[in-house]
């Protein structure tokens, strides 16, 4: 079982996430979203399997700066169709802040934002799946 974690080094949630992980040993891929850019193809996934209102960090600074300028608007979290969907999977690739971090994957978990019950459940599979 490989685990990635998507995030930024500065952000509150993912440093909580990290620290989880590292009490409990569990080893993972850290990508820094300000340097490398989930694909397309991984954005669509996440945005079939949880929904944009759930990817989508709606709260944050980059969000309310977009929205302030007029770069984007609350229409980005309407109900999926197949040109909204493209059009979110375009902007969160351009915009990987928009993110909802920690985003943390395995073979079979997806987890965004930080939950920590969802977070200790991987944990807890990573650990019996090694025995």
């Amino acid at each position: 079982m490989t685990i990635t974690l998507y995030g930024i080094k500065t952000c509150g949630s993912v440093k909580k996430a990290i620290t989880l992980l590292d009490k409990h040993n569990i080893p993972f891929h850290f990508v820094d979203l300000k340097t490398t850019k989930p694909s397309k193809e991984q954005l669509k996934s996440w945005i079939e399997s949880q929904g944009i209102k759930v990817v989508l960090n709606n709260k944050g600074t980059t969000y309310k700066t977009l929205k302030k300028e007029g770069k984007i608007g609350d229409e980005i979290l309407d109900s999926t169709t197949d040109s909204m969907l493209e059009m979110q999977i375009e902007t969160l690739f351009n915009t990987p802040m928009l993110l909802k971090r920690p985003i943390i994957t395995s073979d079979t978990y997806l987890i965004i934002g930080y939950n920590e019950s969802e977070i200790l459940e991987l944990i807890h599979a990573f650990q019996h799946r090694k025995l």
